[in-house]
């Protein structure tokens, strides 16, 4: 029997947990349900969670992160506290003769989605496609319906089981060169637990806004690191970092403005995908994450890229509907 359930339902916490466990992408980001610690913030309240759960019998199939807020304009937004919603699947769920979902779990994940969008009457809808298990979401098929508009984002992602020397072997010379001389020239801090101050998140650019207490809490409970470098003592790049024990996620990492001119992140990041490894992670994602570090290096070569690392490249999809509304 199929049935959708949402947070105020009593297994609701218990189910996501269970779903989260066997998505294939392990976005730390979504994985971690935050409605019960973040909506008795007062600078949260604003949003409204509509997560919710496809369920067949006691099994999870789809969850989807979901919250309705109105922005400075008082229009009614779809999102997930301040960034895209997005959905997960219950790999284990997967019909294995023909690699494809329930038809009747698909045909209540639109369904439900619909209702939603009846019942909210949202001008804009902000929704991240996983492209879990290399299957569009159903959700997106909805919105593309509705007149969304589709944008492919390449996500690189690095598998931690290989050896250090793998995953070093793994970087182009240059990206090697530069990792080298961070780590002979900078003396590099991971933050993390106890030690680690609300404030120092607020020193980290290119965050979301409502997700800084939500990266305060997974930091403090273990799920989550702060990298910095300092050179001859000055404080010359910062980097956040989240994880789920499964999947490390970069969040934002950026070179002090007006700081040593010398390219300074490589090592950071380096440094933070030992630490992923040590913490037992199986991947490293760089996701859509804030990489800024417009003078970072020489004008030939100014554009950052994150392939540089290794890894491979997989395709998501942020899908943007904006709706005039009688």
């Amino acid at each position: 029997m199929h049935a959708v359930i949402e947070t105020s339902h009593s297994g609701f916490f218990q189910y996501w947990d269970k779903l989260c466990a066997n998505d294939p992408v392990q976005n730390p980001i979504y994985m971690q349900q935050r409605s019960e610690s973040q909506t008795s913030n007062g600078s949260m309240a604003e949003f409204i969670d509509r997560s919710f759960l496809v369920m067949v019998a006691e099994e999870p199939v789809f969850g989807c992160s979901l919250t309705m807020h109105l922005d400075e304009q008082g229009r009614k937004c779809i999102g997930y506290f301040g960034r895209e919603a997005s959905s997960h699947v219950n790999q284990a769920t997967l019909q294995a003769s023909s690699n494809s979902f329930r038809p009747e779990a698909i045909r209540l994940l639109q369904e439900h989605i619909n209702q939603l969008i009846e019942e909210i009457q949202p001008h804009a809808i902000d929704y991240l496609d996983p492209v879990s298990c290399g299957v569009m979401s159903p959700i997106t098929q909805v919105l593309l319906e509705k007149g969304a508009i589709p944008v492919v984002q390449q996500a690189q992602i690095i598998d931690l089981a290989m050896s250090k020397h793998n995953l070093h072997r793994s970087m182009t010379k240059s990206c090697r060169g530069l990792v080298a001389w961070g780590r002979r020239n900078l003396v590099t801090d991971i933050v993390s637990g106890s030690r680690f101050d609300a404030s120092l998140v607020e020193q980290v650019g290119g965050i979301y806004a409502g997700d800084r207490i939500a990266y305060e809490s997974m930091i403090k409970k273990g799920n989550g690191f702060l990298v910095q470098s300092r050179y001859k003592g000055e404080l010359v790049s910062n980097g956040l970092f989240v994880h789920n024990n499964k999947t490390c996620h970069l969040i934002s990492a950026e070179k002090i403005p007006n700081s040593i001119d010398k390219p300074v992140l490589h090592a950071l990041i380096w440094e933070a995908i030992l630490k992923s490894k040590e913490l037992h992670c199986s991947q490293f994602d760089f996701g859509s994450s804030a990489i800024i570090c417009s003078s970072e290096l020489p004008s030939s070569k100014a554009d950052f890229s994150v392939t540089c690392f290794g890894g491979e490249s997989h395709a998501r999809l942020r899908i943007t509907l904006n709706r005039k509304l009688s």
